[in-house]
């Protein structure tokens, strides 16, 4: 099949969507599929020749989340170039820009469009402050929803959340984790060493983005709150955002922040972690949770948003209750101090983790593309 992929955020961003979108590619081109790619233009590391599946639009940073590129497509150059795609679907993966001049250009060329969904607005709308898109939001998205033969969600907490507010030709795009990547045995005392971490002391990760919706200011003081009874444990922030400068200059004890990393370097990191901490209640996944589980460590989540699709309280992770500092220090606490509970939570992550590979999911997929390419090609026919 040939897919045409519409979104804001693609390689090199690095983000929970980017990342997904950049597997969903490399997976599609795996299995013999062809893949055009339209995105913002986002600077090339090194300077270096871009990836050849990519058509790039002029782009801005966004106003209230700078290193995401707000795209300005050409829609007659967008068309053109799609119609000597001449895809089978036309995926819209994200909803403004390029995700509306890919609806545009479909419909223009009477291609089948298939949509994802990613984010959940509502909550990223309250916590930057400014719930009053969401009147005027929620028209939009159902408008643009529509223009979709389907609205694939990654965990069923999001699809009923939608199927709520009117968008209901929903279907599930779940997400997996790949072992060979993410697996105890990446382990590394030199990872630990370099933030003064010994043999017997405890190294807690948050992985992701540094960003106000992710609820890492609650975690930072749960952590500070904690100073007198965890000894010499450490907290190491790994990946890049809007917060990352205001945590490096706070110069909290006990605290490090890594900066993005990827390949071997995000393996080890994981995998040399004794505990995940992740406070963020806005995911419409967790992609982060999970490949934390696939690296063998007990982790510190909220008990809200779609990490609750995988993740059970006192199995495999455990949950605090979302938006309660108290809560979550009180938790953090009980880890750090619980060996045994540790144990056995590591033990419910990596058989959880171990039941989600990715070739079923891709399967589901790719089923999905090519119903609603089916489904096209007998309107014509008719």
């Amino acid at each position: 099949m040939r897919i045409a992929l519409f979104s804001e955020v693609y390689w090199p961003m690095v983000s929970g969507v980017g990342v997904t979108l950049d597997r969903l590619v490399q997976a599609l081109e795996a299995r013999g599929h062809a893949v055009r790619v339209y995105t913002g233009s986002y600077p090339v590391p090194d300077g270096g020749p871009d990836r050849p599946e990519v058509h790039r639009s002029p782009s801005v940073p966004l106003f209230l989340y700078p290193d995401v590129q707000w795209a300005f497509p050409r829609p007659r150059e967008i068309a053109a170039d799609l119609a000597l795609f001449r895809p089978d679907v036309v995926h819209v993966a994200t909803e403004f820009a390029m995700g509306l001049v890919g609806v545009k250009a479909a419909a223009q060329l009477g291609l089948p469009i298939l949509a994802s969904a990613h984010t959940d607005y509502h909550k990223y709308a309250t916590r930057y402050g400014v719930p009053w898109v969401l009147s005027v939001g929620w028209i939009y998205l159902r408008w643009f929803y529509r223009h979709a033969e389907r609205v694939l969600v990654p965990s069923r907490v999001y699809e009923r959340f939608l199927n709520g507010r009117g968008v209901t030709h929903t279907g599930l795009w779940t997400r997996g984790v790949d072992p060979a990547h993410f697996h105890p045995r990446f382990r590394s005392e030199a990872w630990r060493a370099q933030f003064g971490v010994g043999p017997d002391d405890l190294l807690v990760t948050y992985i992701g983005r540094l960003a106000k919706e992710k609820d890492l200011l609650r975690l930072v003081a749960a952590w500070q709150a904690l100073r007198a009874s965890r000894g010499n444990a450490q907290l190491v922030l790994v990946g890049r955002g809007p917060l990352e400068e205001e945590l490096r200059q706070a110069q909290i004890p006990g605290l490090h922040v890594a900066g993005l990393l990827e390949g071997r370097a995000l393996s080890e990191a994981y995998a040399s972690a004794d505990l995940f901490a992740f406070p963020s209640a806005t995911e419409t996944f967790g992609n982060s949770l999970l490949e934390a589980m696939a690296s063998g460590l007990p982790s510190l989540a909220v008990r809200a948003g779609g990490v609750m699709e995988f993740a059970e309280h006192g199995v495999n992770a455990w949950l605090a209750p979302p938006g309660d500092t108290g809560a979550l220090t009180q938790a953090l606490g009980r880890l750090l101090a619980a060996p045994a509970l540790r144990a056995r939570l590591s033990a419910g992550a990596q058989a959880t983790a171990a039941a989600r590979g990715w070739d079923a999911i891709y399967d589901g997929l790719f089923a999905e593309y090519a119903q609603v390419a089916a489904g096209r090609r007998e309107v014509r026919a008719a």
